[in-house]
């Protein structure tokens, strides 16, 4: 797939959390015992949910090996360390729990993981989920408000009403230069500074000013309360409780994560080349981030002509962040509009535009075939 994304020097960590809610990843994909899923790695978070899933297999993909080597520590202190270990190196305790979590860790890596993670803790103290390109960049916007602002936002945590809630903000932060400050800190200027401006080269939308109408309006469909995505947004990753965390991330699941882990391959390149290469022929369910933000709108329905010619049948969700990607259904493009409707409601993460379901049923038949 020609996509922005495969112009960019891919050395760093560009993602430290996945954005994408798994609770949509599982409403869209419904992930089975028959089913072999292929999950975009990003920061590995729903390759660990997907494994938490009855899937025969799971196959992690991404081009950035950065990401993909983020996943194996993952898969590493899952495999051979306790929860609070787990815990501490994801940032959720604080820099003290980092430091503690760390030589444990440490001891069990081979010698050039043993560097390379050692650099990486030492520059990020804080630990993983703060340490992306994306995430230092959006966890830094709370900082820049004056107080009052910041506790109105606090504020928001506090409501067992969605009704009570939006009307807050609608009274306490909209009528102030909170707006401003939002849209000014999260234009496409200042964007660039979480994610490169050359994967905005498809974009329809202007971010700020579509962030925040998005955020205005998830505040009056979804309590900010139990929404790990707003919390993490606004306040970073201490004190979230357990009950809103990622299911891969909760205590309660550890165990079962662990023993899931032989389920899992971790691959380098693209998900859509490795979804019509051999290997990847008996794919089923796909879950590919926001991917198709990076392509023109003709790379787009290409890809989906090609994936409509495997021999199996394919059923896959994405993201749409400032595109507009399968808007509506066209040939070739078999969008499942009612449910992708549905899902885009609830997605967790606000900033996103919708949510995306595509499913191929069958082989496309040869012209010319006959049936015997």
């Amino acid at each position: 797939m020609k996509s922005e994304f495969q112009a960019l020097v891919l050395d760093s960590l560009r993602y430290a959390l996945v954005w994408e809610s798994s609770a949509t990843l599982h409403g869209a994909l419904r992930l089975g015992p028959a089913d072999h899923a292929l999950v975009v790695t990003g920061a590995g978070c729903n390759v660990l949910n997907a494994l938490l899933t009855p899937a025969a297999r799971v196959t992690a993909i991404d081009l950035n090996p950065a990401q993909n080597a983020l996943l194996r520590l993952k898969q590493h202190v899952v495999a051979l360390h306790p929860y609070p270990v787990f815990r501490g190196l994801l940032g959720l305790d604080g820099p003290g729990a980092v430091a503690a979590a760390w030589p444990p860790v440490r001891a069990t890596l081979p010698a050039p993981e043993q560097e390379y993670w050692g650099a990486f803790f030492a520059a990020n103290p804080a630990g993983i989920f703060p340490a992306g390109r994306l995430e230092s960049y959006v966890t830094a916007f709370l900082p820049t408000l004056a107080p009052a602002r910041q506790a109105a936002l606090r504020q928001l945590l506090a409501f067992d009403a969605v009704g009570a809630q939006a009307a807050f903000f609608r009274a306490e932060l909209e009528p102030t230069d909170f707006r401003e400050q939002f849209i000014q800190y999260f234009d496409d200027a200042n964007l660039s500074k979480g994610r490169d401006a050359r994967l905005f080269a498809h974009a329809t939308e202007s971010g700020g000013a579509a962030f925040y109408e998005r955020l205005r309006r998830h505040l009056g469909a979804q309590l900010a309360r139990d929404n790990f995505f707003f919390r993490f947004f606004f306040f970073g990753p201490e004190g979230l409780p357990q009950a809103v965390l990622p299911p891969c991330y909760q205590a309660a699941n550890y165990l079962r994560l662990r023993a899931r882990l032989p389920a899992l391959r971790i691959r380098t390149g693209e998900a859509t080349d490795f979804l019509l290469s051999l290997a990847g022929q008996d794919v089923t369910k796909a879950s590919l981030s926001n991917i198709f933000e990076y392509v023109s709108a003709a790379e787009f329905a290409r890809v989906c002509r090609a994936l409509g010619q495997r021999p199996g049948p394919l059923r896959l969700v994405f993201w749409n962040l400032l595109q507009a990607q399968a808007g509506a259904p066209a040939p070739g493009v078999p969008l499942q509009a009612a449910e992708s409707a549905r899902l885009s409601a609830a997605e967790g993460c606000f900033y996103f535009r919708d949510v995306r379901v595509l499913a191929w049923e069958a082989a496309a038949v040869p012209t010319g075939a006959t049936g015997g």
